[in-house]
């Protein structure tokens, strides 16, 4: 009986073992309609948040939001694909690089950026918390 018990449990846990590879790890997440908007300010906005990474002193934490994963259409959505956001990089190429290099010049920063493996060059934007704490909008790859 008790082994009629324990099945169930067994099976659940084989099903999860045998997703777990098509689970998109924590740190990384597909961008949703505020976190679109952001993104898109966060690009045009680079050039000056890079004037911001300079002082930042402690990095609480770090949200890593992927720009180049597929979205899902939807009707009278307004979540730009990563098309867009590749073409929002590169019209604002010169302000992006200069927070690239900011990210990369300010040991804390660099850091936070390492602990999460994200390299600098992969950033298109990010968003600065008060407290210091990042919301970095990347890409996984050069291909951007």
């Amino acid at each position: 009986m008790k082994t009629l018990k324990a099945l169930p449990l067994a099976l659940a846990l084989i099903a999860a073992a045998a997703l777990a590879p098509l689970a998109v790890p924590g740190a990384l997440a597909q961008v949703s309609n505020i976190d679109a908007q952001w993104a898109s300010s966060s690009i045009m906005m680079a050039g000056k948040r890079a004037n911001q990474v300079p002082g930042i002193k402690k990095v609480p934490s770090v949200g890593v939001i992927r720009l180049d994963i597929p979205t899902v259409p939807m009707f009278r959505g307004d979540i730009p694909d990563w098309q867009e956001y590749k073409i929002m990089t590169q019209r604002n190429a010169a302000g992006v690089a200069k927070l690239q290099k900011a990210l990369a010049a300010n040991p804390v920063t660099a850091a936070a950026l390492a602990k999460v493996r994200v390299k600098p060059w992969q950033v298109a934007g990010v968003q600065i918390g008060s407290n210091g704490a990042l919301r970095l909008y990347i890409f996984s790859s050069r291909n951007w």
